[in-house]
């Protein structure tokens, strides 16, 4: 391995700039709209509210498929539905049967009802409003906060953190980058199967939260496995070149994760997930090089960044 000097390099490291105003105020309505709730209605429906309906929907007077459903919560005026259908549920009242008349678009992905009128039975089991907090004190309180000001204190610190450490992994990306391009760097045929094993883990665990496993992704994608994994070769390849330059920094730098730092680490996990003592020690068997390669990880990282410019 020959690595190129990594110090007192100009990449362009951005300056930082803190929220602004414009950027707290949205947050802030963020916050609002997070905690909107809603109660029943006496009134009459409309657009803003949401309805609890059944609908049965009817093709010249015959049930089509995909267009029944049960106690179905629509937001008015969410634009989920067909254009117009939300529009003709506004003006009623729980109780109310209401026969919603539409057209489906032209394109429409199901041909047999593309460009085609339809009627759907709806009956509405409960009209629904919106609860929106107001900001206050009070609505502070609901965070573990005093007061308002201390809440808006509160979300610049960690707005402002979040920035900063987005700009420090920015900069850090293409600071590697630029030394690893300048160095030589090789990657074993084992850690090369290993990035990529790594990455192809990560997006398993992505297609994952969307009740998929990689099978039936890269089935919709038309690729196999090893096309797939092909794919991945350039990051891998990036990753483990980065990886393998951030351990030579940590060795030839002498940074270290310290006992007391993995201990700090380890007890935050704990303490964070609510690991009963009598499991925690398998825990931290389980853990501890990760844990320890994080840390290492991190103190190299922070080490680039502040020696370079």
């Amino acid at each position: 391995m020959n690595v190129s000097n990594y110090k007192n390099l100009n990449v362009g490291k951005k300056e930082f700039t803190p929220a602004t105003k414009e950027e707290m105020n949205q947050e802030l309505n963020n916050l609002l709209k997070s905690k909107i709730t809603y109660k029943e209605k006496e009134g009459k429906s409309a657009l803003g509210d949401t309805v609890n309906i059944d609908y049965k929907g009817l093709l010249d007077d015959v049930p089509f498929e995909g267009g029944t459903a049960e106690k179905y919560d629509l937001g008015l005026g969410s634009g989920s539905f067909i254009p117009g259908f939300e529009e003709q549920l506004v003006g009623y009242s729980k109780g109310d049967d209401v026969d919603v008349h539409v057209t489906f678009p032209e394109q429409y992905h199901a041909e047999n009802l593309a460009g085609k009128a339809v009627v759907f039975k709806c009956h509405i089991h409960e009209v629904k409003e919106k609860v929106t907090p107001e900001l206050n004190d009070e609505f502070a309180k609901g965070f573990g906060l005093d007061s308002l000001e201390q809440l808006k204190n509160e979300l610049a610190r960690q707005m402002n953190a979040k920035k900063k450490n987005d700009l420090d992994n920015e900069y850090l990306g293409r600071l590697i980058k630029n030394i690893v391009d300048n160095s030589e760097i090789e990657v074993s045929d084992e850690v090369m199967k290993k990035s990529v094993d790594e990455i192809y883990a990560y997006y398993e665990s992505q297609v994952a939260q969307y009740g998929l496993n990689m099978d039936s992704y890269l089935a919709m994608q038309q690729m196999s496995v090893e096309d797939f994994r092909n794919q991945l070769a350039d990051q891998a390849m990036a990753q483990a070149k980065g990886d393998q330059l951030l351990e030579y920094v940590a060795k030839n730098e002498n940074i270290v994760a310290s006992d007391e730092e993995v201990e700090r680490e380890l007890s935050m996990y704990q303490n964070y997930y609510q690991i009963p003592d009598e499991e925690f020690k398998k825990f931290k068997e389980e853990r501890l090089e990760d844990v320890k390669a994080d840390i290492l990880r991190r103190k190299t990282a922070l080490f680039l960044i502040e020696n370079n410019n």
